[in-house]
């Protein structure tokens, strides 16, 4: 089935992969450019603008709840923007396989079998960034914005900034909810290990709140921090799965950690900070070595006695052809 879904690469010019990235971007463009289209259409426009707007209508009952063209060509392309907005979050999960059909070619045959579930993963932690921020963000971000305004000014809000405002939040969350499965399969594939993840977190959380900071489209500081939290959940997340899944490779690399602090950082030092550094990794070290073994143990005991039941099995079967055999004979 794989064969016939994804190309082999040997057998493809180095251009040819250029045309094959070309007709999956052109795929998917003509997807989007059609769902564009249909959600231009007023009843389905405006079914769109009632999901969209009903988490700030509350917010603006002091003022106009209706949005404002300045223009009389902005109600078009803000018709059309609403559009390709709906279309980007509606084929997430096409882009995200697409993506990952194009680099299974050079993935070994047993890696193959990953790019459906990776689809299927991805497009769900996209909806559930977008749902968070709908359901969550949206309407306590407009309600902090809103209450900023003062008896001196009143609140016009323009179509095009509102439709950005909202639109980049979703789509913001969406990805930034891809997280974890960077992280996994980034430690799946060896790209970076555990033990760096897990000991820099402290980096990691102070550039979730940078990204969060500069994500945002509203600069709000509610936005900011509700992203930034979001992601180190979803940073510890991917780091527990990860955890679990590659139970063994993450072992690997915790003796890896050790065998090169051996091989660079063998000088004697008094830095207390070092040296309770390098008791942590020894200690790490030896534990996944032990559990490294372990589980080792466990394989060649359960190979085992899978081969004395395939004997056992044999052996039954030998003796009934015996006993049939025998009493063929006597029968006779």
């Amino acid at each position: 089935m794989a064969a016939k879904v994804f190309s082999d690469p040997k057998s493809l010019p180095f251009f040819a992969h250029f045309t094959e990235l070309r007709k999956r971007l052109t795929q998917y463009i003509a997807v989007l450019v059609l769902l564009s289209f249909i959600f231009y259409i007023r009843p389905i426009y405006e079914f769109i603008m009632g999901i969209l707007f009903n988490p700030i209508i509350p917010h603006l009952a002091d003022y106009q709840t209706q949005l404002m063209f300045t223009g009389p060509f902005e109600a078009m392309t803000f018709r059309f923007s609403v559009g390709v907005y709906a279309a980007l979050l509606v084929t997430s999960p096409l882009f995200v396989y697409h993506l990952f059909a194009f680099f299974a070619p050079a993935m070994k045959e047993r890696e193959r079998k990953w790019v459906f579930p990776v689809t299927f993963a991805a497009a769900g932690l996209f909806i559930l960034g977008v749902l968070f921020a709908y359901f969550a963000v949206v309407p306590m971000a407009f309600e902090w914005l809103v209450s900023q305004n003062t008896d001196y000014t009143v609140i016009m809000p323009r179509a095009q900034e509102w439709l950005s405002g909202v639109g980049m939040l979703l789509l913001g969350f969406g990805i930034s909810f891809e997280l974890p499965l960077v992280m996994f399969f980034m430690i799946g594939l060896g790209v970076i290990s555990y033990p760096v993840l897990r000991e820099s977190w402290r980096v990691a959380y102070v550039a979730m709140f940078a990204v969060g900071a500069i994500v945002t489209p509203d600069k709000s500081p509610f936005t900011m921090v509700a992203l930034a939290i979001a992601l180190i959940v979803l940073y510890e997340g991917g780091l527990l799965a990860a955890r679990f899944a590659f139970a063994n490779r993450v072992d690997e690399q915790y003796v890896d950690l050790y065998e090169d602090m051996l091989m660079y950082d063998d000088e004697p030092t008094d830095d207390k900070e070092e040296l309770a550094k390098r008791k942590k990794i020894t200690k790490q070290a030896m534990a996944a070595k032990k559990r490294i073994e372990q589980r080792e143990a466990r394989r060649k005991q359960e190979s085992d006695e899978g081969d004395a039941a395939t004997e056992g099995a044999s052996s039954n079967n030998a003796a009934d052809v015996l006993g049939d055999a025998s009493s063929d004979r006597t029968d006779i």
